[in-house]
């Protein structure tokens, strides 16, 4: 095995771990509001907690990622990951459940950065769209593992044994990067915290990270958000279907999702050598989510595993943003413009996380379900500001076109 395929085999499991993490809480929701009582608001604050910590982490760990490079970085917050899980699978109440939940967003927080970091070293450049991708489907599958496996799992154990299970898979990718993970000659520029507080300030300043960021996030916060903890609840309520059911149709949407992001590394990568740039294929393609979330909301008139399917496929398109915006920076702020990114991404998925439950809570409700009139407001204000972030991130593009066309011949 080359080099190179084994390290990023490593680092994908990582990511792959981290979205394990992040969407255990769909199947265990049942279980954890009937054994601990935890009411629909309490339940989006325990799930959405992770993206709050995975966010705040972001833009030390860009930090952190451009100085002393991926590899190490990675292994010592996983150290804090695999604690997080342990005090989850001991927890006896809301209190220590949040402290495992903030732990796992702490130790899973370098997972996509590392690896996406680890891409840009060993790889070339023209090969960072479809190995962006390949690392975002493996992640996909830990959204598979949410689904249908979690659910015949819980049928031969316990919720506790899977985290104690989830801390055993995380020490063992530690293993892996200390044992088969060489350091990478890099440069790593010694600067000092002034000049680097200043480098992310020039990101946050930039207008191409700003015409970017706020439809990503809302795109990938909502994506996120909702197969994280509220597509199953989704299902059940609005559709009808059975726990059984729905738990498949969560795991079809997952593995839509390993399908969707690597055809989309793929198709970008063609699209370039046409001439068609990655902001373009990337805004086409959370269109195309919004569209697929409309069809859902609308309950159109098609089988729900393609509806569903098309969430799936479509909900990565803004994973091609973060190749996009590296390319438009010195490469030692790879770190920095990617955590950026997800800083933005993450922030907006505890948003929609948390207001989701918060209006699930305001209607009436019984513990066999939520209305379904809560349901459909959420999904139509997550739509709603979509579409506005949506307008601003093409209107740079439309402005830009405006301005080649009255150029003179």
């Amino acid at each position: 095995m080359k080099l190179a395929t084994r390290v990023f085999l490593i680092f994908s499991s990582g990511y792959f771990i981290s979205y394990l993490a992040r969407g255990i809480n769909l199947p265990l929701a049942p279980l954890l509001s009937s054994e601990l009582g935890l009411s629909p608001a309490q339940l989006g604050l325990l799930t959405s907690l992770y993206f709050f910590a995975f966010a705040a982490c972001q833009l030390p760990l860009g930090l952190l990622l451009d100085r002393f490079g991926p590899r190490r970085v990675l292994a010592c917050l996983l150290l804090v990951a695999a604690t997080g899980a342990l005090v989850s699978a001991n927890a006896h109440g809301f209190g220590s459940l949040l402290v495992g939940r903030l732990l796992l967003g702490i130790g899973t927080s370098a997972c996509l950065m590392a690896g996406l970091k680890a891409i840009v070293a060993w790889f070339p450049h023209d090969h960072l769209p479809l190995m962006n991708g390949a690392i975002y489907a493996i992640g996909g599958l830990g959204a598979v593992a949410t689904g249908t496996p979690i659910a015949w799992a819980l049928g031969v154990t316990t919720w506790r044994v899977l985290f104690v299970v989830v801390a055993g898979l995380i020490l063992l990718i530690v293993l892996g990067l200390f044992t088969l993970v060489p350091e990478k000659d890099e440069q790593h520029p010694e600067s000092s915290l002034e000049t680097q507080l200043r480098d992310i300030g020039a990101i946050f300043r930039s207008a191409v990270f700003w015409r970017t960021a706020p439809f990503v996030m809302a795109s990938q916060g909502v994506f996120l958000g909702v197969q994280g903890l509220w597509a199953g609840p989704y299902l059940r309520d609005v559709s009808g279907l059975a726990p059984v059911a729905a738990a498949n149709i969560v795991a079809l949407a997952g593995l839509a999702m390993v399908l969707g992001a690597v055809g989309s590394g793929w198709l970008a990568r063609r699209l370039q050598q046409r001439g068609i740039s990655l902001h373009v294929t990337a805004g086409a393609g959370m269109f195309l989510f919004m569209l697929a979330q409309l069809l859902i909301l609308l309950d159109a008139p098609a089988p729900g595993w393609l509806l569903w399917g098309m969430y799936g496929v479509f909900g990565t398109s803004g994973v091609l943003s973060y190749a996009a915006l590296v390319r438009e920076f010195p490469s030692h702020l790879a770190g920095r413009v990617s955590t950026g990114l997800t800083l933005a991404i993450f922030a907006g998925a505890f948003v929609v996380q948390y207001g989701f439950g918060l209006l699930l809570n305001a209607w009436p409700h019984d513990g066999g379900g939520y209305a379904v009139v809560a349901h459909r407001a959420s999904w139509m204000i997550a739509l709603v500001v979509q579409l506005a972030a949506g307008a601003w991130f093409c209107r740079p593009l439309r402005t830009v076109a405006a301005r080649a066309a009255n150029q003179p011949a």
